[in-house]
C-alpha cells in the first residue's frame, strides 16, 4: 500500500472510531463486564481494521464487520482467560467457578455464562445479540454475516438447550 492510500486508509479507520467506536466499546462490556478490558478490547479491534482493510468494506458493511469483529474477539478473549487461568494452575476449574460466584452479584449471571459456554462463539454472538443486546434478529443475521435462517435456527437450538439445562436435563 503506497502512503497515500496508507494514509486514507488511517483517516478513514479514524473516521469509523469517532462514528462507531462507542457502540463497539458498549458491545465489548457487556460481552467482558470489565470496563478496562473493554477499552482495551475495543482498540484491538480498530487496530485490527488498520491492518485488515481489504475486508473492511463501504458504507452499511462497515459496521457489521466491525460488530462481528468485536463479538468474536471479546468472547475469545473470555475462553482464552479461563482456559489461561487452568493451565498457569492458578486455581482448578472447581476454584474458578467459587471464584466466579463470589464476584458475581447475580447468580443468573453465572447460570447464562455457564450455558453460553456450551455453545460455539457464533451462536453465544447470536444468543447474546437477540437475548442481550435486544437486537432483531434481522440485525443480527446482518452484523455477523449470517441469514436469518441461520440465526433463527442457531438461536432456537440455543433456547432448547437452556430449557433442558434449567430442568436439569443433559441437552
Amino acid at each position: 500500500m503506497d502512503d497515500r492510500n496508507g494514509r486514507e486508509h488511517r483517516e478513514r479507520v479514524i473516521a469509523l472510531y469517532r462514528q462507531h467506536g462507542p457502540v463497539v466499546y458498549r458491545r465489548c462490556v457487556r460481552l467482558l463486564g470489565d470496563r478496562e478490558a473493554a477499552r482495551d478490547a475495543t482498540q484491538e479491534v480498530f487496530l485490527k481494521l488498520l491492518r485488515d482493510q481489504a475486508r473492511l468494506g463501504d458504507g452499511e458493511r462497515a459496521l457489521p464487520w466491525i460488530y462481528k469483529v468485536a463479538t468474536h474477539h471479546c468472547l475469545n478473549l473470555r475462553r482464552d482467560g479461563r482456559h489461561r487461568a487452568r493451565l498457569l494452575g492458578a486455581a482448578s476449574p472447581d476454584e474458578l467457578e467459587i471464584a466466579a460466584d463470589a464476584a458475581t452479584p447475580f447468580p443468573e449471571r453465572r447460570l447464562a455464562q455457564q450455558v453460553l459456554g456450551r455453545f460455539d462463539p457464533t451462536t453465544q454472538a447470536v444468543a447474546v445479540g437477540v437475548l442481550v443486546d435486544g437486537m432483531e434478529r434481522e440485525e443480527v443475521a446482518g452484523a455477523l454475516g449470517l441469514s436469518r435462517r441461520t440465526v433463527h435456527r442457531k438461536l432456537s437450538r440455543f433456547l432448547a438447550a437452556a430449557r433442558s439445562l434449567l430442568r436439569g436435563e443433559d441437552p
